[in-house]
């Protein structure tokens, strides 16, 4: 049995509808399964999302809530464990990616500095 092939417009249209549905672009294979045939398909998960109409970055104030949990949780690794978080200290690092671009975003929002190619704390940290 040959497998269905999805058009482009089916690709497009289950963007638009999994971003109506969650509020915000889709993140990673769970929220949207033809991500991978998306990226083949358009270049980049970026211009699928541009083809989409749909915008890849948060709003400035979008999940004020979520951002605070994250840096509270990123100051709590530096505090207990003595270092900068890691990808892996997270359940869904994805979304802290989504949230904040990067860990060193986070980082930075964290309150911790740049020194000798890793993340220290500051009095803001702690």
């Amino acid at each position: 049995m040959k497998p269905i092939q999805q058009t482009d417009d089916f690709l497009i249209e289950e963007i638009q509808r999994m971003y109506n549905l969650l509020g915000r672009a889709p993140i990673g294979y769970t929220e949207y399964k033809y991500r991978q045939k998306a990226i083949n398909r358009f270049g980049s998960w970026e211009n699928a999302l541009q083809l989409a109409g749909v915008n890849g970055a948060t709003i400035s104030d979008e999940g004020l809530e979520i951002r605070a949990r994250y840096i509270h949780e990123a100051k709590e690794i530096y505090r207990i464990l003595g270092r900068a978080p890691k990808k892996t200290d997270f359940d869904d690092y994805r979304m802290v990616r989504y949230y904040f671009g990067t860990l060193g975003k986070l980082c930075e929002a964290a309150g911790m500095k740049r020194k000798n190619n890793s993340w220290v704390a500051t009095e803001n940290t702690l």
